[in-house]
């Protein structure tokens, strides 16, 4: 990898990023919207044109590409969004609740993208859903006022529980609640 503060093009050239709430560009078609994505990573030709399948393929996005961004599910807007995240095959993929929006079925086929595309890049997910931590994540760390008061695995969360509880959502609770920042 590159230091951000040294090299901040190079590091974000190989950075993807989704925000929670993905800025599309409602009046353009997915097709269109993808296609302005990779220009702007400099992709043209047969490069671009691979890339673009590809990110379409791992999202199954192909039966939507002539609608415009706007009429598309919160569902789809959040594919497309991770599609463009995706597109230049990053090193680095910082995610914001990936599924937020998302149905089960969705739901699981993000996850098992990301399962598969963490082999070889490293992925950080932001998100407060923690069915997403236990679904997809090997570490976890949680931030509480500003503060990192946890960072291991999340069977390590787990056992951080002082009252015996079983999911990571009341472990998070019991970690943030009234814990003084």
């Amino acid at each position: 990898g590159y230091d951000v503060g040294e090299f901040p093009i190079l590091a974000k050239q190989r950075t993807g990023y989704l925000p929670e709430g993905a800025p599309l560009y409602g009046d353009m078609t997915v097709e269109k919207f993808l296609d302005f994505v990779a220009q702007a990573r400099g992709f043209t030709g047969d490069d671009k044109d691979q890339k673009l399948a590809a990110a379409i393929e791992k999202l199954e996005i192909g039966d939507v590409l002539a609608q415009h961004v706007e009429t598309l599910s919160k569902g789809f807007k959040r594919r497309v969004g991770l599609a463009q995240a995706i597109l230049h095959d990053p090193q680095v993929l910082i995610l914001d609740e990936p599924t937020d929006g998302l149905d089960p079925n969705q739901k699981h086929q993000v996850r098992s993208l990301i399962h598969d595309m963490a082999a070889d890049k490293a992925i950080i997910i932001s998100t407060h859903i923690l069915e997403e931590v236990d679904a997809v994540c090997n570490r976890a760390a949680i931030i509480d006022k500003g503060r990192l008061i946890f960072d291991d695995t999340p069977k390590a969360l787990l056992r951080c529980s002082t009252s015996g509880a079983k999911k990571l959502e009341d472990v998070f609770r019991e970690l943030t609640v009234g814990h003084k920042g």
